[in-house]
């Protein structure tokens, strides 16, 4: 592939995705970044990893997978509820649930907050995006689910969503998601009496269910 209709394919990349598909080493790839990017052609985001702000369909999403590295992860919580039209707010951060650490990055373009969840709770609800290219996020159920959970963890984080739309919700989902996901069994009560508050159209027998459903995790 030439450089021209690489850069017109990839609105966010790696330095070794470029060398590798324009048959480049990393040192000659380097150098041909430095000199776009001197040009303001493209933006580097960090170490490695590179996007083109004008391209137009370019998002800050699409560099999650980059920046994640060897990491499982996926967008999720705020900013996917906002995505699939549960949240009317805007997050300030791009915010990834992540198998490795918790961590805030500060980039050109953009906040990344990473929350870690167990590898066990990403068996269920995640996602392909129908953009080109497509990166991985939470289904609404989902990112509701991982928000709720990461207010259990972190006080009263997310104790309050005002602006949550419940009706986007499909609650035979939420069912669903409560057999294939592994929560202790106190966050998962947790979660539940959360669910009741933020989604007073859920069944009783759904929230008992959910709580049976969820096994403890060592």
């Amino acid at each position: 592939m030439n450089q021209i209709r690489f850069l017109q394919d990839h609105p966010a990349f790696s330095t070794r995705e470029f060398a590798f598909l324009c048959g480049l080493s990393i040192s000659a790839a380097s150098r041909k970044l430095a000199r776009l990017e001197a040009e303001d052609a493209i933006t580097k985001v960090t170490r490695g990893v590179w996007c083109q702000l004008v391209h137009a369909r370019f998002s800050p999403n699409q560099a999650v997978r980059l920046l994640l590295g060897n990491e499982r992860g996926y967008v999720s919580f705020l900013s996917a509820l906002h995505m699939q039209g549960a949240l009317s707010q805007i997050p300030a951060a791009v915010q990834v649930a992540t198998t490795g650490h918790g961590r805030m990055l500060e980039t050109p373009i953009g906040r990344y907050e990473f929350h870690q969840i167990k590898p066990e709770m990403m068996r269920s609800g995640i996602e392909v995006s129908e953009t080109n290219p497509p990166y991985l996020r939470a289904s609404a159920e989902k990112a509701l689910l991982d928000t709720l959970y990461l207010g259990t963890r972190k006080g009263r984080r997310y104790s309050s969503l005002p602006e949550l739309d419940g009706s986007v919700f499909d609650l035979a989902k939420l069912e669903c998601l409560a057999d294939a996901l592994c929560y202790p069994s106190a966050i998962a009560s947790a979660i539940s009496a959360r669910l009741a508050r933020h989604l007073p159209d859920l069944r009783a027998d759904a929230l008992r269910a959910f709580r049976t459903a969820s096994r403890t995790v060592a």
